[in-house]
């Protein structure tokens, strides 16, 4: 065939799609093998090559990964291998000439948890000792992950940790070998939606002296400012909760409520400046300087610093968003209030709500309620990070919007992640439906007949979950790039939490996570399901499989697909706000019919 005269177009104009193939394993199918290779290139004409094995402890449980490789010296290179269960994960120390891979730490789950992979170790100067991030129990509290020092020795590899405690060390940052201290973000215990920098003593603590405890750096630098809490008064009509305000004090939940005249005049006096309670940090490569970032709960700014004793030396602020402040002082924004949830199972949920700006907990007026879920292991919605979202903007426009973090969250120890473990869609989808049930029963200004959920990938999946619970308590739903069945899913992630779906794996766990089978129980709910075509992370094959399966049972329900668009629908995202503020419309009006009078709390739109 000549096709010599043929003309190639613009991918918009063709008449031929493009097809683009995807290598995309997933659970229980063949992973890709990966080599890793030492190349010698002193003499760039012979060039001479290795391959790195594993440990022995890796190969023999047959497929494996590796999560990082680093250099520790001219012939010395660390690899952290990772089994394919994903229960056991080895630092190994690779040398030359032979470039052998020794194991230096490992970290072993057993048969009941997924292992949190180890980051790439932090060094000493000499290259004979590490630092690492691993497991380390504290007593009938149970795992939390710390800092652990690890080296060789005569008698074989040393670990000891250099932190201990019912608190979560989140991310290694740098070995400042000059003072001897190791930096990192970590959680504060008792408070989960924190993050801050610490460091601590780089040298193991000699048998039978006590243990140096981490010195958090940032957790005094910015004083809270003098506040009178008064206005935000009474917003639950039940005892059982106390309401956290962003400045970490408490005020109980039946504080009477003051009077409209002194709201208005505290509300112009909610101060910019707040204490900055989560941060993230970049240190130079040498360790000597650092980029601090407070992210929340106020505007987030940077600033750079010098490492010095006992406090870094400020030497320039990076980044104020002055103008950022001003433009949202004239904004009413709306009001965020934190507060626990005390849970059937003995747990208590942090619950999140967005109240609409000027909400008087003394008026009769109800307003719907909107719950973004997420639920994957590890993740957290409630924290004091800053943002402004769809969420904000639906608060703003009369709706209250509520993130709920419980079992399987982040920032409370591992065990609370691995209640997850084969069973995801199970105890995190019932302590959502629980607090979804308490907020509505227990708050007067939620309207119960306007509730709604949504979510995205590991969200998508439990808001689909939920509107379909027979409990009722959601109305309409949507569900974003969701997972509807975990074997469609890849199988790095899947495999971590669910296992193999075969009949000797967790075939079970994967078939009653299945959200097709719930096609029945979604046929009477308003659905919105969105997905891009170009999804490489959750493909479209998922919302296709619940879109079948509703068609089958005859269900109506709402599908949005955006065309040549990739995971994080970046392209269209007013688009997609749009349609989720005009779908939420239709489903509160199909719930209330519209009053006369204008604003969402009373039909109106989100728009």
């Amino acid at each position: 065939m000549n096709d010599h005269s043929l003309t190639n177009s613009e991918p918009r104009s063709m008449t031929y799609p493009e097809i683009r193939s995807v290598r995309y394993p997933k659970p229980g199918t063949n992973n890709p093998t990966v080599k890793l290779t030492v190349a010698d290139i002193a003499d760039p004409k012979h060039i001479r090559t290795r391959h790195l094995t594993p440990p022995k402890m890796i190969l023999e449980e047959g497929d494996y990964y590796f999560t990082s490789a680093q250099w520790v010296s001219l012939t010395e290179v660390c690899v952290v291998w990772l089994t394919r269960v994903q229960n056991l994960s080895v630092v190994s120390v690779c040398k030359s000439p032979m470039w052998y891979c020794q194991e230096v730490y490992h970290i072993f789950s057993g048969t009941e948890a997924w292992v949190e992979s180890a980051p790439a170790p932090l060094w000493s100067a000499g290259g004979g000792a590490l630092v690492t991030l691993a497991p380390v129990r504290d007593g009938p509290a149970g795992l939390f992950r710390h800092v652990v020092r690890a080296e060789h020795n005569a008698h074989g590899p040393r670990a000891l940790p250099l932190t201990h405690g019912s608190f979560d060390v989140v991310k290694l940052l740098a070995w400042d070998h000059a003072n001897q201290h190791i930096y990192y973000l970590g959680i504060p215990e008792g408070k989960p939606g924190q993050q801050h920098l610490y460091r601590v003593s780089s040298e193991a603590p000699r048998p039978g002296t006590p243990q140096k405890l981490p010195y958090c750096v940032t957790c005094n630098s910015q004083p809270s400012p003098a506040i009178n809490l008064e206005f935000y008064g009474n917003l639950a009509s039940s005892g059982d909760s106390t309401w956290d305000n962003d400045w970490d004090e408490e005020i109980p939940a039946t504080s009477p409520a003051p009077s409209k005249k002194k709201k208005k005049k505290q509300l112009e006096n909610i101060p910019q400046n707040l204490p900055c309670l989560f941060h993230d940090a970049h240190f130079s490569p040498s360790s000597t300087y650092f980029v601090l970032e407070c992210l929340g709960p106020g505007v987030p700014t940077s600033s750079l610093h010098k490492i010095s004793l006992p406090e870094p030396r400020l030497l320039m602020h990076l980044e104020n968003n002055t103008a950022v402040k001003e433009k949202l002082a004239a904004i009413a924004l709306p009001t965020p209030r934190t507060f626990s949830v005390q849970l059937s199972s003995g747990q208590a949920a942090r619950v999140r709500l967005l109240l609409p700006p000027g909400l008087r907990e003394d008026e009769v007026t109800k307003y719907p309620l909107v719950m973004k879920i997420n639920g994957a292991p590890g993740t957290q919605l409630v924290t004091e990070q800053w943002s402004l979202d769809w969420g904000s903007l639906a608060a703003g426009a009369g709706a209250i919007l509520a993130s709920v973090d419980a079992r399987g969250a982040g920032g409370r120890g591992l065990a609370a992640h691995h209640t997850l473990h084969r069973r995801l869609g199970t105890v995190e989808l019932k302590d959502q439906l629980e607090v979804a049930e308490y907020l509505r029963d227990s708050l007067h200004f939620i309207d119960a007949r306007r509730v709604a959920v949504w979510g995205r990938t590991h969200g998508g999946f439990l808001a689909a979950l939920a509107l379909a619970s027979p409990l009722r308590v959601f109305h309409c739903g949507i569900a974003v790039t969701p997972i509807i069945r975990w074997r469609y899913y890849a199988s790095a992630y899947a495999e971590r939490y669910m296992g193999f779906p075969n009949a000797t794996g967790n075939y079970r766990g994967y078939a009653d996570a299945d959200v097709t089978k719930q096609a029945a129980a979604l046929q009477d709910k308003m659905l919105l399901l969105v997905h891009g075509t170009a999804d490489d992370n959750v493909h479209l094959q998922q919302t296709m499989a619940l879109a079948r399966a509703l068609s089958d049972q005859g269900s109506t329900f709402r599908q949005q697909i955006y065309p040549d668009e990739g995971h994080s629908l970046e392209g269209v995202k007013k688009h997609l706000y749009r349609t989720m503020s005009s779908f939420l419309d239709d489903c509160f009006k199909k719930q209330v019919p519209p009053e006369t009078k204008a604003g969402l709390r009373n039909g109106g739109n989100l728009d």
